[in-house]
């Protein structure tokens, strides 16, 4: 479940002698409605003690992200609010329907709110705790929905603050309530305003 949730990253311009705030993190994802860069994710269960590492490449907007997995196998998916569409390393392709699945629809939504500046649409369907100092911040989203929360328990960003890099988000982690939990490290962001066709071609695929 966990390798199919999806997640955020953007930059934004706040002076590094100032506590960022939320409106301004929103802003500022906004501002840089697409990001692509690397990530390494570490998937932990509850009922093992080992964890299980990925990287690759990844890409963020308002429509929604692309997990392009190399290692240790060749995958990817494709999280929209309505569909996710992942390709196994045989190239075999499975598509499933977002709206049956709460937890993928209330993530996606997420990332749609982040990369459009909606602070509005993030309260409605979380309860909130954001914190920030010089240099850094840290957004906790916990679920509303009672359907949501008796599978996702915590989304926490991570990020930073300077002024010559803006605000950076550096990670985030997924925790489900059984205990289950995936990390993502983002690092080498690139930002742009549109999408090429050939990402938007991922978005449309059905």
């Amino acid at each position: 479940l966990l390798c199919l949730l999806a997640a955020f990253s953007a930059a934004l311009a706040v002076a590094s002698a100032e506590n960022a705030s939320m409106e301004s993190v929103c802003k500022g994802l906004m501002e840089h409605p697409v990001t692509t860069g690397e990530f390494v994710q570490l998937k932990k269960s509850a009922a093992i003690s080992r964890q299980l590492r990925s990287s690759g490449n990844f890409l963020f907007s308002p429509d929604g992200v692309i997990w392009d997995t190399k290692k240790p196998f060749s995958s990817s998916l494709v999280v929209t609010r309505t569909s996710l569409v992942q390709t196994a390393p045989d190239g075999s392709k499975t598509i499933l329907d977002g709206s049956k699945n709460q937890t993928f629809a209330n993530v996606a939504e997420t990332i749609s709110s982040l990369f459009s500046g909606n602070k509005k649409s993030l309260e409605d369907n979380f309860a909130v705790n954001f914190l920030s100092n010089a240099s850094s911040w840290k957004m906790q989203l916990v679920p509303k929905d009672k359907t949501v929360a008796m599978t996702l328990s915590t989304i926490l960003l991570n990020g930073r603050c300077s002024s010559e890099e803006g605000t950076i988000l550096d990670s985030m982690m997924i925790t489900e309530q059984n205990g289950d939990s995936v990390s993502y490290t983002f690092r080498n962001q690139e930002y742009k305003d549109t999408l090429s066709d050939a990402e938007k071609s991922y978005f449309a695929e059905k």
